[in-house]
């Protein structure tokens, strides 16, 4: 039994799924027109007018004069017509239309505009297959074959060979967003790129990018975000700057983009499509981000960095995140932890550039340093690291004179007991050469005085290639002291018996360089001469003894470390040689 409805009751509602199905069964079971109003509680021009929904346009763009009657005629012919099908791609072609997006009236890629048939035989030339009459009219009917046709035929062909030969499918918006944007279908969701910065992937987004927005029907909004979004090869524009090249208001410039990004967030053009959907799959803006990933915020700001370089991240990342699938809400939230996180990337990156610098100048400073080492024999290989220990001194434990310096390279704090030491131990710190290092590990009696003495050398130095090298820090005054000239002759012969080389040194200077100074000739001529005669020299008679002649402590330790005097500083005492040395 038929359905009885009073005409008029659902005029105006929308058609719903199951309501169709029952208007096409209507024409198959070969109902009128009005007969068919009437079972739907519409108008006769309302169910005429959904009728024509399932006619395919045809390629004039006109719709039939009857599509009652051609609509029965196809059924009968074709039971299996897919009108559904046909209806959707209406729907389709409306909102493209009503978003601007509607198909566009320049080839792309320049001249060379085709009809549907003709796109239609290139795809059945490419593929080797050839569809029924009609799957044809099917094919022919749809929006995407219309927005192909448009496309430059060397354009066109040459994306469906691509296509072709890469995984043998040639599906029509696959093919459309292949001729709009080379690359992009293959262009996979990878974070693993992005972090990377892929060339190739950077260059197919940004292509990508700059595709999405040329599909934009509205010349406005294509000139704005063109020019905002530093696309056709040009920096981005402040708004001031936009304003001034349309005549309007920054103001208004702002409101002008507003509506472009919302409407570039809502298209269904194949480029803008295709784009949303890395987006969202990139930028995590709508899902949690892998445990192995940075999180959503931190996608975004490389994702900003990739895609449009020349914006500021605060403009570029609110703008990705509404085109992931954010709202406005959660973009300015992302927005917000990006920018904290681009300031502690800004930071890290400074402290970064500091490290650096030091490393190459304390390679610069070790280089020079290196010179200076003196090597007993054939260099031997360092002790095992695990094998040695700290070792201080009590006395000097007992003053209160260490300080401690955490060591990046040692993993560790590490004691000094002078400001001159720590100097060298960053330096060790920071110079590449330098494998590790471990301050007084080793303790080597000598005698002075009459007395038997146990010495600490300051630090021992592993270098990358495996030698040893002992290093005492002093200043360049005290290296001429009795008393340490003592403890390096205990060292050498130490050095000596295992092929270490030792280095005495204040960070900068060094034993050698001291013992290599040039001196006044006149000064050398007149201390020997004043100690020839008094055997021993108090600090008035060395400057009694040196007259007008310029006297520096370098100088006078230059020569006291040549001539192999002894030199006490407290009190002031200096000998020269006795015969048995």
């Amino acid at each position: 039994m038929r359905d009885q409805v009073d005409v008029g009751v659902r005029r105006g509602r929308a058609w719903s799924d199951g309501e169709d199905a029952r208007l096409v069964d209507g024409v198959r079971e070969g109902l009128a027109l009005s007969e068919l109003a009437e079972r739907h509680g519409r108008s006769a021009g309302g169910v005429r007018a959904r009728l024509a929904r399932f006619v395919p346009v045809p390629q004039s763009g006109s719709d039939v004069d009857d599509p009652l009657a051609w609509l029965r005629s196809r059924l009968a012919a074709d039971p299996g017509y897919a009108w559904r099908a046909v209806g959707a791609e209406r729907r389709r072609r409306e909102r493209r239309e009503r978003r601007g997006g509607c198909v566009a009236t320049e080839p792309v890629g320049g001249t060379g505009a085709s009809t549907s048939a003709e796109v239609l035989a290139d795809w059945e030339h490419v593929t080797g297959h050839v569809l029924r009459p009609e799957r044809r009219e099917v094919f022919l009917a749809r929006e995407v074959v219309r927005d192909l046709a448009a496309v430059a035929v060397v354009v066109r062909r040459a994306a469906a060979r691509r296509l072709w030969r890469d995984g043998e499918v040639l599906l029509l918006e696959q093919w459309l967003l292949e001729c709009v944007c080379p690359g992009a279908v293959r262009l996979a969701a990878d974070w693993a790129l992005i972090a990377e910065r892929d060339a190739d992937t950077v260059l197919v987004l940004r292509e990508l990018v700059a595709a999405a927005v040329n599909e934009m029907s509205a010349d406005r909004d294509r000139e704005v975000l063109s020019r905002r979004l530093g696309l056709e090869d040009r920096p981005a524009q402040t708004l001031e700057t936009v304003g001034q090249s349309l005549g309007v208001s920054r103001e208004r410039v702002r409101q002008l983009q507003t509506r472009a990004i919302r409407r570039l967030a809502a298209a269904d053009a194949p480029a803008s499509l295709k784009l949303r959907e890395l987006l969202a799959d990139l930028s995590c803006v709508r899902r949690v981000p892998p445990e192995a990933g940075p999180p959503a915020a931190e996608r975004l700001l490389d994702l900003s960095d990739v895609l449009l370089p020349t914006v500021p991240p605060r403009q570029a990342i609110p703008l990705i995140a509404r085109l992931a699938g954010a709202d406005k809400v959660r973009a300015d939230n992302l927005a917000a932890e990006a920018s904290t996180i681009r300031i502690l990337r800004h930071e890290a990156a400074r402290r970064e550039a500091t490290r650096e610098r030091r490393i190459e100048r304390s390679s610069r400073r070790w280089e020079a340093l290196g010179g200076a080492i003196t090597w007993f024999g054939e260099p031997a290989p360092a002790p095992p690291r695990t094998a040695l220990e700290t070792l201080r001194e009590e006395e000097n434990a007992d003053r209160g004179r260490f300080g401690v310096w955490t060591c990046p390279k040692l993993g560790r704090d590490v004691s000094y007991e002078s400001e001159t030491e720590l100097g060298v131990i960053q330096l060790l710190s920071h110079a590449p050469q330098i494998a590790y290092y471990l301050e007084q590990p080793l303790a080597i009696g000598y005698e002075f005085a009459g007395r038997q003495r146990t010495y600490y050398p300051d630090l021992l130095a592993a270098t990358v290639d495996g030698r040893c090298i002992l290093i005492e820090v002093k200043p360049v005054y005290e290296m001429a002291m009795a008393v340490n000239v003592a403890k390096y002759r205990a060292t050498e012969e130490f050095c000596r018996l295992r092929g270490w080389g030792l280095l005495v040194t204040d960070g900068h200077r060094t034993r050698r360089l001291l013992e290599d100074r040039a001196v006044d000739p006149r000064l050398e001529t007149a201390l020997i001469a004043a100690l020839d005669a008094q055997g021993e020299l108090t600090w008035p008679q060395v400057i009694a003894a040196a007259d007008a002649l310029p006297l520096d402590s370098l100088s006078l330790c230059s020569l006291i470390l040549k001539h192999d005097w002894t030199w006490h500083s407290r009190p002031y005492r200096l000998r020269a040689a006795s015969p048995a040395k």
